[in-house]
């Protein structure tokens, strides 16, 4: 596991209970239903699926001597980096004395990887939560960041590690706008996999909810009801990645991810696999 970059963002709600969609205000999708690009008008529908975010453990209630930290992706753009992807932290003090001046010390980073720190925490209660967010350019690689979080009597070693989904921002294309990238991404930048989908995952909305939860894209609008397709960029290089799920009789299906960056294709398509079949 690895850490993340926190930043000046005001609390954040509780990772468990945060919606993939909630980046999306009612004003903007409000806008987007009447917004027409291209050829095929973009409803908040087509964009994500409802969806609560994973959550994973930083530091255990034991091992922190009563702290517990849990963090995740929060998929909302970070504003003072671009090329960083938001994490969102939340402390718990479930000891019985108040923890003191939380922050973070040593960080150990992959080269090219940056870290925004999250603001000092100079209080926690005991009994009490807090959340903060910070910022990581994972330069488009899932090497973890690795530091030490600090309280006024102890440090914990800690890291964030992202699964390779959540290295990307969703983009909105048309579906002739994502037939003619994909057609340009062809050869040695297009992957292919057969599978048999699961007996839960045979219809439309299953299907996207799998995939949008499993990596941070965008639905794509397609003519057939026997594809779904979606598009995003890596949020360091802003690399293409597109991803097109064709069903067919009995469950059969076909994966196909078309990336400008293999490494990153080659292990997505697995975790594509793995949501639509588990």
């Amino acid at each position: 596991m690895s850490l993340l970059d926190l930043d000046d963002f005001e609390p954040a709600p509780s990772p468990q209970a945060t919606p993939v969609n909630t980046f999306l205000s009612n004003s903007l999708a409000t806008d987007l239903e009447g917004l027409s690009l291209s050829d095929a008008v973009l409803s908040p529908a087509t964009i994500s699926p409802s969806s609560a975010l994973k959550s994973y453990e930083m530091l255990h209630r034991i091992t922190g001597e009563g702290l517990s930290v849990e963090y995740c992706f929060s998929r909302q753009p970070f504003s003072p980096d671009a090329n960083m992807v938001a994490v969102q932290m939340q402390f718990t003090n479930n000891a019985t004395s108040d923890t003191k001046n939380l922050h973070m010390e040593d960080v150990k980073l992959q080269s090219g990887m940056r870290v925004k720190e999250f603001p000092e925490i100079e209080l926690l209660p005991a009994g009490e939560m807090v959340t903060a967010v910070m910022g990581i350019d994972f330069c488009d690689s899932t090497q973890a960041a690795n530091f030490q979080l600090c309280t006024h009597t102890r440090k914990f070693h800690v890291s964030i590690q992202p699964p390779v989904g959540e290295l990307m921002r969703p983009i909105f294309l048309t579906e002739n706008e994502f037939k003619k990238e994909q057609g340009q991404l062809m050869g040695m930048n297009e992957i292919t996999e057969k599978i048999t989908l699961d007996a839960k995952c045979r219809n439309e909305h299953s299907i996207v909810q799998r995939v949008i939860t499993a990596a941070n894209l965008s639905r794509v609008p397609c003519g057939s009801d026997k594809e779904c397709r979606f598009a995003g960029r890596t949020v360091t290089s802003s690399s293409l990645v597109l991803v097109t799920v064709a069903t067919k009789e009995e469950g059969a299906a076909k994966v196909t991810i078309n990336c400008e960056k293999m490494v990153i294709g080659t292990m997505l398509v697995k975790d594509i696999l793995l949501a639509l079949t588990q």
